[in-house]
């Protein structure tokens, strides 16, 4: 079984929160986009990605259901923005990446949301990727 790389499903895992579907090919580790927006040329969409029964590709679920994305960034701001959760919940809603990047930038709180975010987002991926029996590569 080939591995499934960390950095390709956690793209995948913030394509599907914005509405696209993902597989994962369990023989090859290949991500498959099955949107239009998101399609890429390297993993065309399987012929049949129900192929045995279902058992030859992993569906990727939405970041949000993995504990990532918006959920990650208001774990952390409950944990080290405890003053700014308002905000951090107000930038979120407007999806305003750069306003989230100067109050962690004012807070000095850059590093450590970098960190936070690294490693939870591994975590995560990594307990899903052991849920469903596919190997990890880095």
């Amino acid at each position: 079984m080939a591995a499934v790389r960390l950095d390709e499903l956690e793209h995948a895992a913030l394509v599907v929160d914005d509405g696209a579907k993902a597989l994962v090919a369990r023989a090859t580790g290949m991500i498959h986009l099955l949107n239009d927006d998101y399609m890429d040329e390297e993993a065309p969409v399987p012929a049949d990605p129900d192929g045995a029964g279902g058992h030859d590709y992993v569906v990727v679920p939405p970041a949000s259901q993995l504990g990532i994305g918006d959920p990650l960034v208001f774990r952390f701001a409950a944990a080290h923005l405890a003053d700014d959760q308002a905000a951090v919940r107000a930038l979120v809603d407007a999806n305003d990446i750069d306003g989230f990047a100067r109050l962690l930038d004012a807070r000095g709180a850059t590093a450590s949301w970098q960190q936070f975010r690294g490693e939870e987002t591994k975590a995560a991926l990594r307990r899903w990727c052991a849920e469903h029996g596919l190997q990890v590569k880095d």
